[in-house]
């Protein structure tokens, strides 16, 4: 998995949520479920339903987005 540095995050945390929400649609919509950890698969839903996504949270999506699709 990719490391990302959590200081150089420069979106708002709107921005980060918006992305997550974009993220997690698109993870949905393409079913790969198969392709995640149980870890990788809790983060997805309990992000469908969040109004927050931290630095951490947002990285985790992005870096579960370029490996799976």
């Amino acid at each position: 998995m990719s490391y990302h540095d959590l200081s150089e995050c420069t979106l708002s945390d709107s921005e980060c949520l918006a992305e997550a929400d974009r993220i997690v649609a698109m993870l949905g919509a393409s079913n790969v479920v198969m392709k995640l950890s149980d870890e990788e698969y809790d983060l997805i839903s309990k992000q469908r339903n969040s109004v927050y996504c931290s630095a951490k949270q947002f990285f985790w999506l992005r870096d579960i987005k370029d490996r799976v699709l």
